[in-house]
């Protein structure tokens, strides 16, 4: 049999090949570790906001006026501890303070960037 009469692949096409099919493989599980590493940031932002919707709500069902300030308290949503720190700010308008509510996971390390932070305005009953 004559050499021009064999067919198939050479050593080096199939190492190319599978080299090829390495990297792209490679990619696409790092595509997919990054995306299921993205879901649980965005639903661990998504809890933490709604934590302080929850704040600035409980506030707003009180009905009283807040004095200008800072307090923290602690929560917890999806069996998770959280921390909110709400800070009454006085605004140019008299008798309408704005309240931030910004919410951090537990435990928290000083230096910590709030998970969500949500902002409210109220006016004095």
């Amino acid at each position: 049999m004559s050499a021009s009469a064999c067919k198939g692949f050479t050593l080096i096409e199939v190492m190319v090949a599978l080299l090829i099919i390495a990297v792209s493989l490679s990619g696409a599980v790092k595509v997919m570790g990054n995306g299921a590493h993205n879901a649980s940031l965005l639903s661990q932002k998504t809890f933490a906001q709604w934590v302080g919707l929850n704040q600035l709500t409980a506030v707003k069902l009180k009905g009283t006026w807040l004095k200008t300030g800072e307090s923290k308290g602690k929560t917890e949503m999806a069996n998770q501890k959280w921390q909110w720190v709400q800070k009454v700010i006085k605004t140019e308008i008299d008798n309408v303070n704005r309240l931030e509510v910004s919410v951090y996971s537990m435990p928290r390390t000083r230096g910590d960037n709030p998970q969500a932070t949500v902002v409210g305005f109220f006016a004095k009953p």
